[in-house]
């Protein structure tokens, strides 16, 4: 299956951003493989009240006589009787929900992309299933039919959820809702998610305002298969204001053409759900966190002076977290979104003179800040850990990527008026500046 594994790995990303413990099983070969996954995930959720367990699998699934099945990678099967000796029955799964009826069960089930049928008899998709009491199952489209593996690097309706999941103020019913009529849409009406909906209780947000169904979130094991994502733990909701960094009365907003940019650098040290962004001071610490691939900020210069005057530096992966790095609202300014913006202020060679701040700047080389945008000479950090250029020149991330290792960056330098474009190594250190959604 092409999408499968992409969508148990962006599955991941995202709710361990939503402060969620991941165990995931990729990829499982054997029954045995599916059914210890399961029963992690029971005896994380079994003596527990109140808490809220996500299940997704993606992989997959059939139906025969009656009964949903979950296929592991390994199977092979000539016959009906393969279907007790090789896979597991969805009913495995039911009999786990029931058993954590006082807590939050949200069984998320993109699978029947595709059909390994060995019988006239089997039939196409899965069958429907009524949720336990506590429970939500949501599947990726109606029972009997099969759903699409996508056109990108996910499947149709995890890629909806993906992304709306990552919406602030919404409730789990209007999520699932949202998802529904995205993936019906696109589709043109061939697939559209069924919802099975027995829980109890108020409301439960994966973003953006306080959860009332299970006080807080606590545990969510592993569970199944082939490319499988699970949940688990989250110790708070995610309800305070985001925090721009400077204070809530220092956040000004510009507009140019047909764009509104916050009118500062970023200076926060948390995500948008909350979460704290780790610092890194030394070199060593900061190239580490570029070498691992992990989110990363500094001061220039380690300094919080700099902070309060140019905001702080961020590298690549922390601008890229599935978490955001953006308030509600507000997303880091992509590459295309950069391009508009100079295009707007009469192209790179003329649109720098008119982005930079009118002071701070070395040499003369400060700007007419025509624009708003008030851009500051921060500096920058190498992937290396070393600083550059304090007074000289800006970089401001995109968030979009070039290559696997580079993302598009946009600077500004003391010595003209240009507004350069270039990719560097996800691993630098530079400011970040949002755009309204």
């Amino acid at each position: 299956m092409r999408n499968s594994l992409n969508d148990a790995k962006a599955m991941t990303i995202a709710l361990t951003g939503k402060g969620f413990q991941v165990d995931a099983l990729y990829d499982p070969k054997t029954k045995r493989e599916m059914k210890e996954a399961i029963n992690r995930y029971f005896n994380a959720m079994r003596d527990t009240e109140g808490a809220v367990g996500v299940i997704f699998y993606a992989g997959h699934g059939m139906q025969y006589e009656g009964e949903n099945y979950m296929i592991p990678t390994s199977a092979t099967l000539q016959n009906p009787g393969d279907l007790e000796d090789y896979c597991v029955k969805m009913n495995t799964l039911m009999a786990v929900l029931k058993s954590s009826s006082k807590s939050l069960n949200i069984l998320l089930l993109d699978a029947c992309r595709s059909l390994p049928s060995f019988t006239r008899d089997s039939e196409t998709g899965l069958t429907r299933m009524n949720a336990p009491q506590g429970a939500i199952i949501v599947f990726a489209t109606q029972p009997g039919s099969v759903a699409s593996d996508g056109t990108g690097k996910n499947g149709l309706f995890t890629s909806k959820f993906l992304k709306v999941v990552q919406e602030p103020d919404l409730n789990i019913t209007d999520v699932f809702k949202k998802v529904k009529q995205q993936v019906y849409a696109e589709s043109e009406g061939k697939q559209l998610p069924s919802i099975e909906d027995n829980s109890i209780g108020g409301d439960f947000y994966f973003s953006g305002s306080a959860i009332t169904t299970a006080a807080n979130p606590i545990y969510t094991a592993p569970v199944k298969e082939e490319q499988t994502a699970k949940v688990a733990f989250r110790s708070e909701p995610v309800s305070k204001p985001f925090d721009y960094g400077y204070g809530s009365n220092d956040a000004p907003t510009v507009a140019v053409g047909t764009q509104t940019w916050l009118g500062k650098n970023l200076n926060t040290t948390s995500f948008a759900n909350g979460d704290p962004i780790p610092q890194a001071q030394t070199a060593k610490e900061w190239k580490q966190a570029g070498n691992r691939r992990q989110p990363a900020w500094c001061y220039y210069n380690n300094d919080p002076a700099n902070g309060r005057t140019y905001g702080k530096l961020y590298n690549w992966y922390a601008v890229h977290d599935a978490r955001g790095l953006a308030p509600a609202g507000w997303h880091v300014s992509s590459d295309s979104e950069w391009t508009a913006l100079t295009a707007y202020l009469g192209g790179e060679t003329a649109a720098g003179n008119k982005m930079k701040s009118v002071s701070l700047w070395a040499k003369n080389g400060n700007g007419s800040n025509s624009s708003g945008i008030a851009g500051l000479p921060g500096g920058d950090r190498a992937a290396n850990g070393a600083f550059y250029y304090i007074g000289e020149d800006g970089h401001w991330w995109s968030s979009s990527e070039f290559t696997p290792d580079k993302a598009w960056n946009r600077f500004l330098y003391y010595d003209g008026g240009n507004a350069f474009r270039s990719n560097n190594s996800k691993g630098c250190g530079y400011s970040v500046r949002c755009v309204r959604d």
